[in-house]
Formats: structure tokens, sequence, C-alpha cells
């Protein structure tokens, strides 16, 4: 078989509907033109928060000196371990108050105080020139002003939830606890779990209001906005309470349950 015939046959097999069992991978979507791809299917996603209450609490810093800290600000913390992100490797994580992470040194690069999402990524932030590559869990305008509401981040020498991609990695994970969009008062908690040798990032919903996301947006883009994509926006796709979202690198996707692309393919 030429490489032609091989490639055509290996993207009628990627387009094809799914068999239940026999092909996880159909259940990816590719969300940018790196190769990021998503799936919030529990046969490849499962939700499995991890208890963070031992881990450090961040403080945030207010963006500008008319917002305060806890609605429009950002707090920053060293990697323990880099995460690659778009095929560069980053030690520092910015956490902003508004439901996103950025790979940036400091608050000079990234001030957390993006509170306006967009249908569509990439797109250039509204707080630029801070356009640092971004990781987006529930970017809206978010407020922790309510009682009880934190921010924490640990790290993991063995994750505690397995990324099923490669065994006993390590992970960091951030968790916005308590939060809410500013003006409600229903509460939203939702952690970002970051794994260091897969490269894979999955974002998990405890609790989220009535709005099921209908104006938060859940995705990634690259620095400088020049590529990324979102797997929901203003409500394009449902997030639930109970759910999980994996964002996953092209250098470690799934693995098929049969090989069905190949054996159904080169292998024919």
């Amino acid at each position: 078989m030429n490489h032609r015939a091989a490639s055509l046959l290996l993207l009628a097999a990627l387009a094809a509907p799914c068999q239940a069992g026999t092909n996880p991978r159909a259940q990816l979507t590719q969300l940018d033109g790196y190769g990021h791809f998503a799936s919030a299917d529990p046969a490849l996603c499962t939700y499995a928060p991890i208890d963070v209450d031992g881990g450090t609490t961040l403080n945030p810093i207010a963006a500008s000196p008319s917002a305060t800290a806890l609605d429009d600000g950002a707090a920053t913390f060293a990697l323990s371990q880099p995460f690659r992100f778009f095929g560069t490797d980053y030690g520092t994580l910015v956490v902003s108050t508004n439901g996103y992470v950025a790979f940036a040194a400091g608050l000079a690069e990234e001030n957390g105080g993006d509170f306006s999402n967009d249908i569509y990524l990439p797109a250039v932030p509204d707080n630029a020139p801070f356009a640092a590559a971004r990781l987006l869990a529930y970017h809206d305008e978010l407020s922790g002003e309510g009682a009880g509401a934190t921010l924490t981040q640990q790290f993991f020498a063995t994750c505690p939830r397995p990324s099923g991609l490669i065994a006993d990695e390590a992970c960091s994970v951030v968790r916005w606890k308590n939060w809410n969009r500013l003006g409600d008062n229903q509460p939203l908690t939702f952690q970002l779990v970051l794994y260091h040798a897969s490269q894979a990032a999955v974002v998990q919903y405890t609790a989220l209001d009535a709005t099921a996301g209908s104006s938060a947006c859940a995705g990634l883009q690259s620095d400088g906005a020049a590529d990324g994509g979102a797997w929901s926006c203003n409500g394009t796709r449902t997030l639930e309470t109970g759910t999980a979202l994996c964002l996953f690198d092209p250098a470690h996707l799934p693995s098929t349950s049969n090989d069905s692309l190949f054996a159904n393919g080169f292998e024919s």
C-alpha cells in the first residue's frame, strides 16, 4: 500500500463514527493547529477530583487599583516540575481569579484581570498586552469575595488521579473553591490538573451553577494568541457538575482499545 492510500485510510478511520468499545480515539475533538485534542467522554476522561486541602493557599494581587484582589487578580507560583505547553517548557504559573491560568514569569506578564471571555479561541485577551499562553478552566467574570472562597495549589510526585497515559507521573493541581459568577451567589468549585510527563491537562467540575457554563469558556491558547481552540464558550457545549474535561498533547494521545486504526487500515 502506498503512502497516499495509507493516509486516506487513516483519515477515514479518524472521521468514522465511534463504535462503542472499539475506538476511544473517535471520541476526541481536535482543538487547534498544534494538535491538542479534547474529550469529556467518561470512557476517556474520568471525573476523580483530587483533595488539595493540604496544599498551599494562593493569595492573589489585584490587577489594577480599581479592582479588588478577589475580583480581578492573580497569584503566581513556581511549578515543582516543568510543564510543556505548545512545545515550550514553563516553570511558573499565574493563576487568575477569573478561572484561567497563564504560563508567564510573573504578574508583569499576566495580571489575571481578563474577566471577559471570548467565544472563539485563539483571541487577544481584553487585558492586553497580557497575551501569555493560557489554559482556561472556567473563564468568566468570577468573584472570590463571598464566604469561603479559596485558591489552592498542590504538587503530587505520583498523581492521585492517574492520567491513563503514563504510569505514576507527577501532577500539579490548582483549585478554585466556592467562587461565584459576579453578581450571583451560587458557589463554583473546579480544579485544573497538569500532568508533567504526558503534558495532559484535566479540568474537573465539582460544583457549577444552573447556567451550565453558558457565560464561561473552557479551552486553551498559545503565547500571543497565535493558536488555540475552545471546547466550550458561552454555551457551545454544556459544562456539568461531576464531569471532567481532558486536554491531550499530541505527543501522548489515548491509545485505542484494539488498535482499530491500524488493524482496519495499514494491516488489512
